[in-house]
């Protein structure tokens, strides 16, 4: 739980962003209302004092208004976190294969494998793809995520993701022409006065001539002004290293769109009846009390705790010789699984909103096939989503081969000469018939139509399929040959045997002539 001194911390360095960046209203209002989505996000509100002032904070709680004489229950059962990190899983948890095919096999095919390797050690020495799965996360709740790339000759690339509350952009048409990325300086975590820390900024954008300038921006004491400026420099590349990815950028939304949007009301609606059911059982599992004709002083001295004993004397103004009497009443809860039924559709309002299937669905599945298929919509809607992602993706690359004689000491030039076609395969974590498609992969294999080396590098976890395969081919010589083996002496020695039994054979023809004789 964040405590008040963390959340005036980040409130504080929030300001500082805004005023270094110098946010447009328009973009000032629209990181609040992100704001408040990532604290739907995260779901119960973690400090009520500090949400009375900043109304983002309340997250999925909710301000009570009700003149009532208890405290209503609010019951946060988060289902949006899960959700989303499930969508989030099913989209990267499975890092996707890099597929590089050749336009001339026979001739670059060995190459292309080569250059498929390099990549793959790229991003993994980047974390790349985990950072990536994080990064759609983000994307799915704040709309929007930078990615930036650090290009410096001598250097391996380094690949970044940036949040959106430390980068800012000017674009036209979907074309980044600026961009502004924030950074703490190390130190400050050693220092406790903000006006002496020290901040940056760095910018990219593009000089008259086309040329890729680079500035950094040093902000002191508390200032907006910069103490120390540096640049702008010709960077020697061709376009800004950096890519906006936005959620929902098919819709060519302005800022993208987050799915908490279409989450947040049935979410609220299943807090709130939650919360209404808990009340519910509060107040009618245990019956109450009904006091006919009692004194109201006695009646307002009542202990209310289980095994209670009551004693109350009757009114004073009661005539007709009537006595006090206390009756219980009993309640039932008839209603409850109305609210029951409620709380399971707002739930189904949610996974259906992400199209997500019903782990319910997934029980007495006959085949994988078929769980398969309830995972289409989810599917679907996966695949729309890279297409905001895949083209950075394959930008990325086209990057990293522009710069990888600057960068790379172990990059082959020739790498830039192939044609091909680069592609990324979705690599969803599907329940899947794994050992069907091995039977049918290795029957293509047996009847002439697929290559042993696409077997192996399709279902094994080589590394370089080819030598795999070369591996299996000198391994099965070496058998045939020690069986060749086994087998010429086997025959040999029936060879030696029978000839020592036609020996024998012909001395005792002889020891039966000799002795007719």
């Amino acid at each position: 739980m964040s405590s008040r001194y963390d959340i005036d911390k980040l409130n504080r360095l929030e300001n500082i962003k805004k005023n270094l960046f110098k946010l447009p209203t328009e973009e000032v209002l629209e990181r609040v209302k992100t704001k408040a989505d990532y604290y739907i996000y995260q779901g119960k509100c973690e400090d009520e004092e500090a949400a009375k002032d900043d109304k983002a904070l309340l997250g999925q709680s909710w301000e009570t208004k009700d003149n009532t004489a208890y405290e209503p229950t609010q019951d946060i059962r988060n289902k949006i976190k899960p959700l989303l990190k499930k969508q989030a899983r099913f989209m990267f948890g499975k890092e996707p294969t890099i597929v590089i095919k050749a336009d001339d096999p026979k001739k670059d095919k060995e190459e292309c494998e080569n250059l498929r390797k390099f990549l793959d050690d790229v991003f993994e020495k980047n974390n790349f793809w985990t950072n990536t799965k994080k990064a759609f996360l983000e994307s799915t709740i704040k709309k929007r995520v930078l990615l930036r790339a650090e290009v410096i000759k001598g250097q391996p690339i380094k690949l970044k993701y940036e949040k959106i509350e430390d980068f800012f952009y000017k674009e036209i048409g979907n074309i980044l022409m600026e961009v502004s990325f924030f950074e703490e300086d190390l130190n400050n975590v050693y220092i406790n006065k903000d006006d002496e820390k020290k901040y940056y900024i760095h910018k990219y954008n593009y000089g008259k001539n086309g040329e890729v300038l680079y500035t950094k921006l040093t902000y002191e004491g508390g200032n907006t002004d910069p103490s120390e400026i540096e640049g702008p420099a010709d960077t020697g590349l061709i376009k800004i290293p950096c890519w906006l990815i936005k959620n929902g950028g098919e819709l060519n939304s302005k800022y993208g769109e987050s799915d908490i949007e279409d989450l947040k009301d049935a979410q609220d609606q299943y807090n709130r009846r939650n919360s209404d059911l808990a009340d519910a059982l509060k107040f009618q599992l245990f019956g109450a009390e009904a006091v006919i004709d009692g004194d109201e002083e006695d009646v307002n001295n009542f202990t209310v705790s289980p095994g209670a004993v009551h004693a109350v004397k009757t009114r004073d103004d009661v005539s007709d010789n009537r006595q006090a009497v206390i009756q219980r009443l009993e309640y039932n809860l008839g209603s409850a699984d109305v609210v029951n039924s409620y709380l399971d559709r707002a739930e189904k309002d949610m996974r259906d909103a992400l199209d997500m299937p019903n782990i319910k669905d997934l029980n007495n599945i006959p085949s994988a096939k078929a769980m398969k298929y309830l995972y289409n919509d989810l599917i679907v809607r996966c695949e729309e989503k890279w297409n905001d992602w895949e083209p950075v993706l394959k930008d990325v690359v086209n990057l990293i081969m522009e710069y990888g004689l600057t960068c790379y000491t172990n990059y082959n030039k020739n790498w830039n000469n192939i044609k091909f076609t680069l592609d990324f395969k979705h690599n969803y974590p599907l329940p899947s018939d794994e050992e069907d498609k091995k039977k049918v992969a290795m029957e293509e294999v047996q009847a002439n139509v697929r290559s042993v080396v696409s077997y192996i590098q399709e279902y094994s976890d080589s590394e370089d399929p080819q030598e795999e395969f070369n591996t299996i081919v000198e391994e099965k010589r070496i058998l045939a040959e020690a069986e060749a083996d086994s087998f010429n002496k086997a025959l040999k020695s029936e060879g030696t045997e029978e000839n020592n039994d036609n020996e024998d054979d012909e001395d005792k023809k002889k020891n039966f002539i000799e002795d007719d004789k």
